[in-house]
């Protein structure tokens, strides 16, 4: 039987995913609230917005929230700030059974202070979900859609869910491992990006390979610390979210967390032209949450201290940096 697939979020990586898995499926749905990119999805099978390549007929968007009746499997790919009110004033009042949520949404509940799994279980009534799952990795939104070899990690409670699930998105080009620790999955999927902010800031000042690989080093140590002291499984840092993402993420001048710490580093300061990409930046909301989570738990955490310094109390970078080696942490 089909599986009736809808993807929440016409932007670049709800788009994407849909091109990539568009050959396991008679039609991938997409929902969005962009009018002019639900049109051109369908008139011109593109979205010109983010790219230029032409997506398959199968994918047909709409802003019509019935298209979430009798749905199988909702993949969520939208900004976190609008997170729970999608599921619980567009989602929720149409479903008709029970479905597979996949959250692709990066970030977390801040309202909540919470992962947005969590959130997930929370706002569905419990009789209304087969499975929550989370699916990161180190994924470009351009490159998933040109067709590039791509691997994620799929994250579920149920691994039956997760295999299941794992075996409608596998394509030639897209390679899914799974993991249970969905938590923690998603912790480390939200860490790297502040901790790419940083890796940005390094390189804007001008240190180099060295210094690159050291604070890559105590990144990966730190989301460890991390996800241990939340009594998290830690293995969930050698995943395509954890590894895999720092490095893509915090190491490329296309990622919007590296190029946004490098602007930051190249200026020495956080001027009113970096703040003003604040509300875009996925890794510059995650600060204050994570350092707040760190604080509650007694959790050291040095390098998310620096970033709060250097971004919200605009403290100067090389000063700050050079005083954050001479103490080794």
């Amino acid at each position: 039987m089909e599986n009736k697939i809808v993807i929440v979020g016409s932007g670049a990586f709800g788009t994407a995913m849909a091109q990539a898995v568009s050959g396991n499926f008679d039609v991938i749905n997409i929902f969005g609230i962009d009018k002019d990119e639900i049109s051109d999805i369908n008139t011109n099978h593109r979205n010109k917005k983010y790219f230029n390549g032409k997506l398959n007929d199968n994918i047909v968007a709409t802003t019509d929230s019935k298209i979430f009746e009798d749905a199988d499997i909702i993949m969520l790919a939208i900004p976190s700030q609008f997170f729970s009110s999608t599921l619980r004033d567009v989602i929720v009042p149409k479903l008709t059974k029970p479905a597979h949520f996949v959250n692709l949404s990066k970030g977390m509940d801040q309202i909540r202070m919470q992962s947005l799994s969590t959130t997930i279980v929370e706002i569905v009534p419990a009789n209304l979900i087969k499975s929550v799952l989370k699916l990161s990795g180190p994924s470009f939104a351009v490159e998933v859609l040109e067709g590039q070899p791509t691997k994620f990690v799929l994250a579920c409670e149920d691994m039956d869910s997760a295999e299941h699930i794992k075996s409608l998105l596998e394509t030639d080009q897209i390679k899914i491992t799974t993991h249970q620790s969905i938590q923690g999955v998603e912790y480390v999927s939200v860490l790297k990006n502040p901790l790419a902010i940083l890796m940005g800031i390094i390189d804007g000042l001008g240190y180099k390979m060295n210094t690159t690989a050291f604070m890559f080093t105590e990144a990966i140590e730190e989301m460890e610390r991390f996800l241990e002291a939340l009594g998290l499984d830690k293995s969930a840092v050698w995943t395509p979210a954890g590894l895999g993402d720092m490095f893509l993420t915090g190491t490329s001048k296309k990622s919007r967390n590296f190029s946004t710490g490098f602007k930051i580093g190249k200026a020495n300061k956080v001027t009113k032209t970096i703040l003003s990409q604040f509300s875009t930046v996925e890794g510059l909301k995650s600060i204050e949450v994570i350092n707040s989570i760190a604080e509650k738990n007694n959790i050291d955490m040095p390098l998310f201290n620096l970033l709060y310094n250097l971004t919200y109390k605009r403290k100067e970078p090389k000063q700050t940096v050079e005083r954050f080696f001479r103490k080794g942490k």
